[in-house]
């Protein structure tokens, strides 16, 4: 019996043809630094829990997030192969740990992609019209977008179905030419998103309470204003819960979540040229980024709004009786701020066209999980093949997209992810991961740890201060019901998706033993380019 080779083939097939702008536009498209993200602060925290400060949640979020980033641009940049943090955690602490947190990411990246895709069907469309009705003095318009979502439960689930899935395609269109035409799109689609981000946040840091108030009354010819906003959502039983530090302290995995995705240009490290460079401006530059504009940007919403506002308007459209008739994302208040029919359509359109952006991001981050696992032969092989004119794999492109639309009917046809699924818990327990395997690699595997910058103790410190932060985030993720789904069921789902991971990794290890190949002992060497 020939004896299997220790890897697939020599080479991955994969060309480093993604430069630093290429790294650092994945990693702002997956984290969102943008009119989206800004609003989806207001969009996830109110709806859930109220009185937390999101400036301050915000800015927590963000100095837990910098240990982890100087942790992946180490890693990045001493592992520079596609896969990121599964390549990491399997050459520095064991194989089958390694596929333990690169499936757990994988699964939570498409569970996230099918429960936040909807968000185009439920909350921007309709923003959008109405924004765009009241900026044209199109009243049709306007009444399209609040019953954009309307009907019997099977014609509204078939709207938001349909939407998701039109809007997931597209973006896997994007990602299935090559890294050429791939680039081109992203940084177009970028440019849009940023040039409607830098107006609205202008528009919300220009503004006023008082100049916020009246140009919401001018906006909708008085049939919503702030004043009446406020009185009725008291009077309805929601009456203004006052800012408090432990409301603030429990929305800090929000603020973490606001970040998620700095960090994703790791994931095409094999891709990536000089890696140093790129994923300096993929992972740290990136991180600033984000942060000076998100944290801006919803400092600037909440002046201009007042939390008294903001609180009232999600309870009322909670409650079905919001006047404008759809989710008060901040968006959807640009007429106030902003006030040109012109200006307003640039913010909207870069609104429309956000979660296309977005998705093209995490789903090109998801594939190269696929084609990591595939090359290493965890995966059936056939999803590392690299198709020849494109150079990208188009299998692990397939196989991740058919598991996309199986978890978007689960999501919008059952209740069983938003029973069970807790992405921000998955993602925190393999953060941890990864601050174990800083901590550990200098000292273990010293021949992977050459050259670690700042010798064999910066890493460590790095990993020790990323397990500290996400171990607290880690907390309050798994036991508040607004973040994601707690409870024995909940903790159960999370045990099963590692407990999978280990079945798979043992089945394929003994069908390669049987075939002369000690899978463990060839995935502790890094793959070739």
């Amino acid at each position: 019996m020939a004896k299997v080779p220790t890897f697939l083939r020599e080479a991955t097939g994969l060309v480093r043809t993604f430069s630093w702008y290429d790294a650092l536009i994945l990693s702002l498209a997956v984290t969102g630094p943008t009119l989206f993200g800004i609003s989806s602060q207001e969009g996830y925290v109110y709806p859930n829990g109220i009185g937390a400060d999101l400036t301050t949640a915000a800015v927590i979020g963000f100095f837990f997030m910098i240990p982890l980033g100087l942790t992946y641009y180490i890693f990045s940049t001493q592992m520079p192969r596609s896969g990121g943090d599964y390549i990491w955690l399997g050459r520095s602490l064991h194989p089958v740990l390694g596929f333990v947190g690169g499936w757990a990411m994988f699964l939570s990246f498409i569970l996230l992609l099918a429960s936040a895709m909807t968000t185009e069907a439920y909350v921007v469309i309709p923003n959008v019209a109405v924004s765009l009705g009241y900026a044209w003095t199109n009243p049709g318009l306007v009444t399209w977008g609040q019953n954009f979502v309307s009907g019997s439960p099977s014609s509204v689930n078939l709207i938001v179905f349909g939407t998701t899935m039109l809007s997931i395609l597209i973006s896997v269109a994007i990602i299935s030419f090559g890294p050429r035409l791939y680039s081109r799109i992203m940084i177009l689609l970028g440019a849009i998103i940023f040039l409607a981000t830098f107006i609205f946040i202008g528009g919300y840091l220009f503004a006023t309470p008082a100049s916020f108030a009246s140009g919401l009354s001018a906006m909708t010819s008085g049939g919503t204003t702030v004043n009446a906003t406020i009185s009725q959502a008291a009077s309805s039983g929601a009456a203004y819960v006052p800012i408090t530090w432990s409301a603030t302290l429990f929305a800090v995995p929000f603020g973490v979540l606001l970040f998620n995705g700095f960090n994703y240009s790791a994931y095409i490290g094999g891709e990536v040229k000089n890696p140093k460079r790129s994923q300096l401006w993929g992972i740290l530059i990136a991180l600033a980024i984000c942060g000076v504009l998100d944290i801006t940007g919803i400092y600037a919403v909440l002046r201009a709004q007042t939390y008294p506002f903001a609180q009232a308007a999600f309870a009322l459209a909670g409650a079905g009786k919001f006047s404008l008739g759809v989710t008060p994302w901040a968006p959807v208040f640009i007429g106030a701020v902003v006030g040109n029919p012109y200006l307003d359509s640039i913010v909207a359109f870069g609104f429309l066209i956000f979660n296309i952006w977005w998705a093209a991001g995490l789903l090109l981050t998801a594939t190269r999980y696929v084609f990591a696992f595939s090359f290493d032969r965890i995966f059936p092989t056939a999803f590392a093949d690299i198709n020849p004119r494109f150079h990208f794999p188009l299998k692990a492109t397939v196989l991740t997209l058919l598991v996309a639309a199986v978890f978007t009917y689960i999501t919008i046809y059952t209740s069983y992810f938003s029973q069970l699924v807790n992405t921000v818990t998955i993602w925190t327990i393999v953060w941890i991961m990864i601050g174990i395997s800083a901590i550990v690699l200098p000292f273990w595997k010293k021949n992977l740890a050459q050259g670690l910058p700042g010798g064999r103790l910066l890493l460590p410190v790095f990993g020790f201060l990323t397990i500290l932060g996400m171990g607290a985030t880690l907390y309050w993720s798994a036991t508040i019901p607004a973040i994601g789904a707690v409870g024995p069921f909940a903790s159960a789902f999370i045990v099963a998706i590692f407990a999978v991971a280990v079945v798979i990794y043992a089945v394929r290890y003994y069908y390669f033993k049987g075939k002369g190949l000690d899978l463990t002992a060839a995935l502790e060497e890094i793959p070739p380019e």
